[in-house]
């Protein structure tokens, strides 16, 4: 099993500003897909309130696939939020002074828990933006 501290050999370690910088385009893009995909899915509600005449089972159909996909978006969102809150606590914690002695080595394990939070936060998203992609490929 791998020391708490010790990064895994396939991950590039950022520094602190880079993980700074990651933090904040995570929360835009974070806001971006909640709101796009809570728009989409009231637009898709609507839709569905008339379809076209006609085709309007494979329609309604298409639409239901598309709620889903928004919806999913919608869920990745709400899935990243609390990485991206763990985030903001530990780039507090980086700005207090260290509680120990071994300042260096509490500033890695902080950073290195950042890092953990900010990737799984960003595979969410990522995810989320999939689900979003898939679901505007129905027009409305």
């Amino acid at each position: 099993m791998m020391p708490m501290n010790m990064e895994p050999a396939d991950t590039l370690m950022l520094n602190e500003a880079e993980l700074r910088e990651q933090y904040a385009n995570l929360q835009q893009r974070a806001l971006l897909l909640g709101s796009r995909g809570q728009s989409r899915i009231t637009r898709i509600a609507e839709a569905m309130h008339s379809p076209p005449t006609g085709s309007a089972d494979a329609y309604i159909r298409e639409l239901k696939n598309a709620a889903d996909d928004a919806k999913a978006a919608v869920l990745n969102f709400r899935r990243a939020h609390p990485f991206l809150e763990t985030g903001n606590s530990l780039i507090e914690s980086l700005a207090k002074p260290s509680p120990s002695t071994e300042d260096d080595e509490w500033r890695d394990q902080l950073l290195f828990r950042l890092a953990e939070v900010l990737a799984v936060g960003a595979d969410l998203i990522e995810e989320g933006e999939a689900c979003l992609e898939r679901s505007a490929r129905v027009d409305i």
